[in-house]
């Protein structure tokens, strides 16, 4: 055994009695009980578990939040301390702490979350790709196992679960149901996007209009780091949906669309607690 496998298999037997398996019976769980239908099954957990990391979601939007009220004093001293990187460095360190914001605290929240997130997209293949037999020796009870030659029900809505777009022919009449679910994993991706961005480019272009013609001054206005982060930010919003739409479909390569139901119930969730949160 090579010291690959020696480092490997500890930490596979700690990923699988940790998470993995406690994730694939309750998959199964939901599954069982609403009806033997895996699409149900998986609408039903992803807004359980996006109930469950609302406190996590929370604390990303609210730092994102805090991160935006402080762009303002960020930027003058990104124009006061240019030519000295250390004090420039201990300015916002003084920033963040005055404000009470940990400059990592959305970093850490999307750390948390993905290994959850995998479990379930782990557990999502397995589903849609094994017969029974392959799970039937992880059930923790006998109620949730099937016969071993019992292939999951993978239909739902004129969708198998276990298949896209591209395998199912996308200029078919059977994909139509496909294309539908992909159009709807990138637009709520889009709402997400959208609904995220702190503020948008025009937003910004606006603001410095109103203040040069206060001024008077016709010189060209510098671009600051805020500035920038906010452009980029506005091609995510439409590059990301694009991207989702061509994974959902297939044309990048196989995926079940189990995974894209999974991530368009998830995305919308997301948005509306988003706008909840903006709310309050």
């Amino acid at each position: 055994m090579n010291i690959f496998s020696q480092i490997a298999s500890p930490l596979i037997f700690i990923w699988n009695t940790i998470l993995f398996n406690p994730i694939i019976n309750i998959f199964v769980f939901f599954y069982k009980i609403s009806g033997s239908n895996l699409g149900l099954a998986i609408i039903i957990i992803t807004v359980l578990l996006r109930l469950l990391l609302w406190p996590l979601l929370k604390s990303q939007l609210q730092s994102s939040r805090n991160m935006q009220k402080m762009q303002p004093k960020l930027a003058s001293i990104n124009k006061k301390y240019a030519g000295d990187v250390v004090k420039l460095r201990e300015e916002q360190m003084k920033i963040f702490k005055e404000e009470g914001v940990n400059p990592l605290g959305s970093c850490l929240s999307l750390l948390v979350q993905l290994p959850i997130l995998w479990g379930v997209y782990e557990a999502i293949i397995v589903m849609s790709n094994h017969t029974a037999a392959y799970l039937n020796k992880i059930m923790y009870f006998s109620f949730l196992k099937y016969p071993a030659l019992y292939h999951y029900n993978l239909s739902f809505l004129n969708i198998n679960m276990g298949k896209d777009a591209m395998e199912i022919g996308i200029f078919s009449v059977g994909a139509l149901s496909y294309i539908i679910l992909s159009l709807l994993v990138a637009f709520s991706q889009y709402l997400v996007s959208k609904v995220s961005l702190p503020q948008t480019t025009n937003e910004i272009i606006e603001e410095k209009t109103e203040l040069e013609l206060q001024s008077k001054d016709k010189k060209a206005l510098d671009v600051d780091p805020a500035q920038f982060g906010n452009i980029m930010s506005k091609q995510i919003l439409y590059v990301m949906p694009v991207l989702l739409l061509l994974i959902s479909l297939g044309i990048l390569g196989p995926i079940p669309a189990a995974l894209s139901l999974y991530w368009a119930v998830q995305s919308i969730v997301i948005y509306l607690q988003t706008i909840l949160f903006m709310k309050k």
